[in-house]
């Protein structure tokens, strides 16, 4: 073996598998979008306890799940799909073996970084630049662009 040590007693461990089973017997009961949402977005933690053609809803225009690697990786495991497949190869042909953990970030990020400089005060020598990124923002917004709309981080930023 690895000869890893996992500095944690067994009965961390059972409690938090305990927590987990109560969480999933709560969210047995609701059928909402919203908890199919949840349940596609941890799909990695969940293994064969959801319905892998349900997921398949929240397949994104690039082929990721919810903009996420792992997500899309788990969800490939369990249920084979090209585009899938082309996003996850994708990264690994862009990044290597070391992708991000979300990705495409554009949006995001460049709200970040217009947020960032207005804490700072100096936006002001940023006007254009600024401009360019909310009028870009703007349009994806009024498209329903589903990098902002997906994302309650991003369509927080966006909204502000």
């Amino acid at each position: 073996g690895m000869d890893l040590e996992f500095p944690v007693r067994q009965t961390d461990v059972d409690r938090l598998l305990h927590l987990r089973e109560i969480e999933l017997e709560r969210e047995a009961g609701d059928h909402s979008y919203g908890r199919k949402a949840y349940m596609a977005y941890v799909t990695e933690g969940l293994g064969n306890l959801l319905e892998w053609d349900e997921i398949m809803m929240f397949q994104m225009k690039n082929g990721s799940f919810f903009n996420c690697p792992s997500t899309t990786a788990a969800t490939l495991v369990h249920h084979y799909n090209d585009k899938a497949l082309q996003y996850l190869n994708c990264l690994v042909s862009k990044f290597g073996s070391a992708v991000p953990t979300v990705y495409p970030l554009n949006i995001y990020c460049q709200l970040s970084w217009v947020d960032a400089l207005e804490k700072m005060g100096i936006s002001q020598y940023f006007v254009s630049e600024i401009k360019s990124i909310l009028d870009t923002t703007y349009v994806s917004w009024l498209e329903r662009d589903e990098e902002i709309m997906l994302d309650i981080t991003t369509c927080a930023m966006a909204f502000r």
